[in-house]
C-alpha cells in the first residue's frame, strides 16, 4: 500500500539526483562527498592558507606549537565523534549527542545554535583573511 504523499514506482527521478527516502522522509540532498568538501575547505582554509604567515611572525620558530596542539585537539574530538556516531547512527550531531546524553531541550538548542555560530564565524574568518584584513 502506498502512502499519500509518497512516489509510485513509475515517476522518474532525473539522472544524478538524490532519490526519496523509502519511509517517505527528507530525501537526502547533501551527499557525503560535497559534506566533506565543506569540511575540509573550512578547516584548511581558515587555519593553514589564509593565516600562517600571521601565526609564523608572532611565533617565529615555535609555529609547529600550535599546530601540534590543534592536532591532539582535532584527534580528540574526531576519536569522540566516531564513538558517537556508531553508539547513534543519525543525523543530528552535536545536538542529538547533547539531547541523548542531558534529555534538556533547552541545552540541546543551546549547543546545536552554538555549532551553527561557530560555522558562520569561521566562514567569517576565512573570507576575513583571504580578504587580506
Amino acid at each position: 500500500m502506498r502512502r499519500p504523499g509518497s512516489r509510485s514506482a513509475n515517476v522518474p527521478v532525473a539522472a544524478g539526483s538524490p532519490s526519496p527516502s523509502e519511509d517517505g522522509g527528507l530525501r537526502r540532498a547533501i551527499t557525503p562527498g560535497l559534506l566533506l568538501f565543506f569540511i575540509v575547505g573550512d578547516v584548511l582554509g581558515g587555519g593553514i592558507y589564509a593565516l600562517v604567515g600571521e601565526v609564523a611572525g608572532e611565533t617565529g620558530g615555535a609555529i609547529w606549537t600550535g599546530f601540534a596542539l590543534a592536532l591532539v585537539m582535532a584527534a580528540f574530538t574526531a576519536g569522540s565523534y566516531a564513538e558517537l556516531v556508531s553508539k547513534y547512527p543519525r543525523a543530528g550531531g552535536a545536538g542529538l549527542y547533547v539531547h541523548r546524553a542531558f534529555g534538556r531541550p533547552f541545552v540541546s538548542f543551546l549547543v546545536a545554535f552554538a555549532v551553527v555560530v561557530s560555522g558562520i564565524t569561521s566562514a567569517s574568518a576565512l573570507a576575513r583573511g583571504f580578504g587580506g584584513d
